[in-house]
This record gives C-alpha cells, sequence and structure tokens, in this order.
C-alpha cells in the first residue's frame, strides 16, 4: 500500500521552469509549434555551420598564435609552440569531461523523471476511473450526482486547464488548479459522507481511490521542471559550446580537414544539445506524456 501523506510538488515550492528563466517560455512556444524532426535537424544545423563559420574565419590567425617568433639567422618555416597545444589540450581535457559527465547525470535525470510522470500519470487514470465508476453506483439521495460531477470537472481541469501549464512547464499554476479541482471532490465526498453515503458497500473503495488518485496527481505535478532543470540544461549546453570553441579553435590540422571535423563534430553536439532540452520536461515535445484521463469515458 503506498503512503497516504501527499508530497508537495517540486513545482509548488520553487520557481517554476516559465517563471526562472524567459527563455523556457519562448522555448515551449517553439517546441509546441515546431515538428520535432524540424527542431533536431535547426539543432545540428545550426550548431555545425555556427562551428564552421568560426573556424573558417579564426584559423589562421588563431595558428599564428601557436607560431615560435624567429630568431636571427632562422628559416621562415613556423615552428609550434608545444606550450601552447599542451595547454589547449588540457583546456578541451577539462571541458569535454565536465560536459560528458554533467550531460550523462542530467539526461539520466530527466530520464527517471519522465518514468516518473508517466508512472503517476497513468495512476492518476486509473484511480479516477475506480473512484467514478464507485461514485456513479451510489443512490441519488446520497449526492451522487453532486460527487460524480465534481469527478468529472476534476477530469476536465486536468486535461483542459493542468495540461497546458505543465507542457509550458508552469508548475504552480497547474499546481493551484489541481488544488481546487481537489478541494471541490474533496466537498463532494465529505457531504455524501454526511448524507450517509458510508452505509452502503460501494462506499468503501471510494474515498481510498480519491486519495490515491490526488497522491498520483501530486506526484505527476512534482515532475514539471523547476528552476534547477533551467540551470542543468543551460550549464550542460554551456560546457559544450566551451568545449566545442575551444576544440575548433586549438587545432593545427589543414583548413580543409579541419572544417570537415569540426562541422561533424558540431552536429553532434548540437544533437546532444537537443536531447537535453527535449527530456528537460516529460509534457512537452516528442515523447511529451498525453492526459490519459482524455481518454477515459466519463
Amino acid at each position: 500500500m503506498r503512503s497516504r501523506v501527499a508530497r508537495v510538488p517540486r513545482g509548488a515550492s520553487s520557481s517554476p521552469w516559465r517563471v526562472c528563466h524567459p527563455v523556457a517560455v519562448d522555448y515551449a512556444d517553439y517546441a509546441m509549434s515546431t515538428p520535432t524532426v524540424v527542431q533536431l535537424a535547426l539543432s545540428m544545423v545550426v550548431t555545425a555551420g555556427v562551428s564552421v563559420l568560426l573556424v573558417w574565419a579564426c584559423h589562421r590567425q588563431l595558428l599564428r598564435l601557436a607560431q615560435e617568433p624567429k630568431g636571427d639567422g632562422e628559416d621562415d618555416s613556423p615552428r609550434p609552440r608545444e606550450s601552447y597545444y599542451y595547454l589547449s589540450g588540457r583546456i578541451i581535457q577539462a571541458t569535454s569531461v565536465g560536459f560528458v559527465f554533467l550531460f550523462a547525470f542530467t539526461v539520466g535525470q530527466f530520464v527517471l523523471n519522465h518514468q516518473s510522470a508517466d508512472s503517476a500519470t497513468h495512476l492518476e487514470a486509473q484511480y479516477f476511473s475506480r473512484a467514478l465508476a464507485s461514485a456513479a453506483q451510489l443512490p441519488v439521495e446520497v449526492g451522487r450526482d453532486d460527487l460524480v460531477a465534481a469527478l468529472e470537472e476534476y477530469g476536465r481541469v486536468v486535461i483542459e486547464e493542468e495540461w497546458p501549464l505543465m507542457e509550458r512547464g508552469d508548475g504552480r499554476a497547474a499546481y493551484a488548479a489541481q488544488s481546487q479541482a481537489a478541494a471541490s471532490v474533496s466537498a463532494a465526498l465529505g457531504a455524501s459522507l454526511a448524507l450517509g453515503a458510508s452505509d452502503y458497500a460501494v462506499w468503501g473503495p471510494l474515498p481510498v481511490s480519491v486519495d490515491e488518485m490526488l497522491i498520483a496527481a501530486n506526484e505527476r505535478l512534482g515532475d514539471v521542471p523547476t528552476g534547477t532543470a533551467v540551470g542543468l540544461v543551460l550549464v550542460v549546453i554551456f560546457l559544450g559550446v566551451v568545449s566545442l570553441a575551444v576544440t575548433a579553435a586549438f587545432q593545427p590540422a589543414r583548413l580543409g580537414i579541419n572544417l570537415v571535423l569540426i562541422g561533424i563534430m558540431g552536429g553532434t553536439y548540437g544533437l546532444l544539445f537537443y536531447m537535453t532540452v527535449e527530456l528537460s520536461n516529460p509534457f512537452q515535445g516528442g515523447g511529451a506524456i498525453p492526459p490519459i484521463l482524455g481518454l477515459l469515458p466519463m
């Protein structure tokens, strides 16, 4: 048996995705209006294009910085500074390792959040269906119609009000809507109890189903991304950009092969950036969790 103490959603106690960073709101609008394939292609093409453009514009200037000054009587052949490439190699190593570890940690957390939100959404729908079926079997004189209406209104709020807010990462507003709907269901449940609904056998599983439904709803809201998720995404992208820029800048290879390799690397980093942002909100994007309650007959 699961705990009967509903936890407070993370989105209700900290700055939510939408409020914490204005860029998140703009991206939410962009993500909901742009096909997933187009988003992925743009991320890879833009990252690779900018990387190649910067290498093409700055490659020769950066290589000149790596050349030892010529002494008297020396030929004109350039000699690379070994300390220059040693230092750049250490920087590339540090930024790349930091990016890989933080990327793996962040994506792992986002995948766990997605699984948790998916499980909570299905549990909420399951207990909602049970509660609605039990309420419909009560006699009219114990407030059956009001209780059924409150549950149906709860389902409408989840589908039409909470889900769009969760897609935009506004956990606080979604929690406010959830609280009002839950209060209406609790009030109708209490009114039925006062009218003697507990005397009927179908009443037994009803309070349990409602309780479990609300616990699952809180768990669902708890997986809406918060300011911490925004920070992790921005740090991952920052480390990736630094790693890519340093790698592109400090390469002694000829310009042609450098453009090809950095272009491939830029496209790969663009894919990783897209994956990080795409997985950050389990209710948004190509793998978004749908409102299961909307699939149930009411």
